[in-house]
């Protein structure tokens, strides 16, 4: 199986922040488009994770952390330990960056996420919440920035059902 690091530099300390929420992304085109914008110093912008649309899952580790894997490929962009600039500034969610990770769906608009992507994301919801058991909740990035509409058709309220979240 082939292991690709798809580092993005667009990253940052958490200064100490407490992590208490994942926020849920749509990518907004596909896999490949969406890995070069979120890997390019000059977008200013990255997440954790990125759920391609098969949403395969190979159980492996790289450095310490689990990742989700397209066609055996695994891509991982930012280490749990450092900000991903994901949810930028949202009125009402201080540090919205620090304290959340961010998870990218490959999804463009109008397309709900497949039965694998929705596994992969339970599945890395529960590793993640074992690296941090301080998360209390699981958003979409529209709920806490009300210019986003992203993730598109995710069925928020199931997946929380399904979290326990």
């Amino acid at each position: 199986m082939k292991v690709v690091s798809r580092p993005s530099p667009n990253r940052s300390e958490r200064h100490g922040v407490v992590v208490d929420t994942i926020v849920v992304h749509s990518t907004g085109g596909t896999l490949p488009g969406a890995l070069s914008w979120l890997c390019n110093p000059e977008s200013r912008v990255s997440a954790h994770y990125v759920i391609a649309r098969d949403g395969t899952i190979y159980k492996l580790r790289v450095s310490a952390h689990y990742v989700i894997a397209r066609d055996g490929t695994i891509y991982k962009l930012v280490p749990l330990t450092m900000s991903a600039w994901h949810a930028g500034y949202c009125p009402g969610f201080p540090n919205a960056n620090r304290r959340s990770v961010g998870i990218e769906m490959e999804q463009v608009p109008n397309t709900a996420p497949t039965p694998q992507q929705y596994d992969a994301l339970k599945w890395l919801v529960a590793q993640i919440r074992t690296q941090f058991p301080t998360i209390a909740r699981i958003v979409g990035h529209k709920e806490i920035n009300p210019r986003k509409i992203d993730p598109y058709l995710v069925d928020m309220q199931w997946l929380r059902r399904e979290l326990g979240a």
